[in-house]
């Protein structure tokens, strides 16, 4: 276990300096070594994302890859990029079998797959592809909620096929694969069909679904028009539809002084869910505006055995009623979707126990350039927040391909999934800020900033030249570099 360890230290000095190859090496060898060790699967996904890999690749990477994509200490996402571009070295890309496994549990973004997937589909309407491709290709299309373009033909074609599946007594299974990859089988009603996975994914979890969403209790009152709104948005398209995130996570370094966290905004529970196992033996308390979304996290808490956990619906303006007070408070990607995103903070900030912390996630105006841009697109085309107005939309984005900003939304990962582009596209409300005005909203709320989360910390604070918990040393850093905070700030205070 100590030789084993001392490789993992090895691999992260070599990550650090830039030398990912030799640290690709260590940490595998740190895996031979000591397999069960599950913190060093962590270690070799954080690594392993940022290599493009070439087929073949040695037998050892593969099977590293194979391993990983089933260990709960990995976040599959993070599989997405090596997976990707070993696929789309090969002459025939899905014949590659990691690919076809990852397909089944994460979004591929990739615009080169997503025409190879869409192009295979069509011939799932005519042909029986083998059986593992075709289920493999349904599953991605039901993850990305059918955000792929499809012809009249298609239409016509997928008719006929419901017609025919409807009518049989037997159902074969590659009928069943090629219509799941157009419609959920949940469509087709009561219907006895073959593939578990397929029936599992599509039919009997959102069944689940409705049936815990009528259990989920409601706290507070509702409040105005735009959270009528965003709670509308989030009902008809829970963000994200995930399958499956990393589940076993280091403590949290606020962990050993929390035993009351609040979750405010936990949509379909990743981010509960991962506060749930970093704050081990605290209680989480996770609300969402949106009852599709909190029965989306309730089935995934089950399915995960993750105890600690209760759910509640309530709007964040109404959350002043609760007599708890928390220890930690999350709140990320939330309070930028309020009509008054200062008021719904202050509520958050009156419950806290005395030295309280308090994650925040805000959109940036300079970050949130090129989705302004689309807006404008989305404005002048017409473009409505349902399937089709969304496919095309995509399409439009795709074919102005020379303008950079829109061109950057097309590499987006939200841009491969129907609920994804309206989140970041077709908002019901979106409030950006720039740092000045956080600053403003700190000191109004008698706040202290601590510092900003970063994925990539040490590139950018590589980068980084003043105070880190100085908001005007990184104001001027933004204006240096405006992409810093494309995803939004993630940020402490207390």
């Amino acid at each position: 276990m100590e030789v084993a360890l001392a490789h993992a230290q090895l691999s992260a000095r070599q990550l650090a300096e830039g030398a990912h190859g030799p640290a690709l090496e260590s940490i595998a060898t740190a895996l031979r070594l000591a397999p069960g060790l599950a913190r060093l699967w962590t270690q070799f996904s954080d690594l392993i994302r940022y290599f493009n890999l070439r087929h073949p690749v040695p037998p050892a990477v593969r099977e590293l890859l194979s391993r990983a994509l089933e260990h709960p200490a990995v976040d599959p996402g993070n599989l997405v990029r090596p997976v990707t571009t070993l696929a789309l070295s090969r002459p025939q890309p899905l014949e590659e079998p990691l690919l076809l496994r990852l397909l089944e549990d994460v979004v591929i973004r990739d615009a080169a797959l997503e025409h190879l997937i869409t192009g295979t589909r069509r011939r799932m309407l005519e042909e029986r592809l083998p059986l593992a491709l075709m289920t493999a290709i349904a599953h991605q299309c039901f993850n990305t909620e059918y955000v792929f373009e499809e012809s009249a033909e298609e239409r016509g074609k997928v008719d006929e096929l419901r017609t025919a599946l409807l009518a049989a007594d037997i159902v074969p299974d590659h009928w069943c694969a090629a219509y799941a990859a157009y419609r959920p089988l949940g469509t087709l009603g009561p219907k006895k069909l073959p593939i578990a996975s397929l029936v599992r994914r599509q039919v009997l979890e959102p069944a689940e679904e409705r049936r815990l969403a009528a259990q989920i209790p409601s706290l507070g009152t509702a409040g105005g028009a735009v959270s009528a709104r965003v709670q509308q948005q989030y009902e008809e398209n829970p963000y994200p539809r995930w399958v499956r995130t990393q589940s076993s996570l280091p403590p949290d370094m606020f962990s050993k002084a929390a035993t009351q966290v609040l979750v405010a905004g936990c949509g379909t529970g990743q981010n509960a869910i991962t506060t749930a196992q970093r704050f081990a033996g605290a209680r989480v308390l996770a609300v969402d505006i949106s009852r599709a979304s909190l029965a989306y996290a309730r089935r995934k808490t089950l399915e995960l055995s993750i105890h600690g956990i209760e759910y509640r619906q309530a709007d964040i303006l109404g959350l002043g009623e609760l007599a708890e007070r928390f220890d930690v408070i999350e709140c990320s990607g939330v309070l930028h979707h309020l009509e008054d995103p200062l008021a719904g903070w202050r509520v958050l900030s009156s419950l806290r126990t005395r030295g309280g912390f308090m994650r925040i996630g805000l959109y940036s105006e300079l970050g949130r350039r090129a989705v302004v841009r689309a807006r404008e697109l989305i404005a002048a085309e017409g473009f409505k927040p349902d399937a089709e107005g969304i496919r095309a939309c995509r399409a439009a984005i795709r074919a102005r391909s020379d303008d950079p900003l829109l061109a950057s939304l097309a590499r987006n990962e939200d841009f491969f999934s129907r609920s994804g582009c309206r989140d970041l596209l077709f908002h019901a409300h979106e409030v950006r800020f720039t740092l000045p005005q956080i600053a403003s909203m700190i000191e109004a709320l008698g706040l202290r900033f601590l510092g900003f989360e970063f994925s990539d910390s040490g590139e950018t604070l590589a980068r980084f030249k003043g105070n880190p918990s100085s908001l005007a040393d990184w104001h001027r850093f933004e204006g240096e570099f405006p992409d810093t905070f494309a995803r939004m700030y993630q940020f402490w205070v207390t």
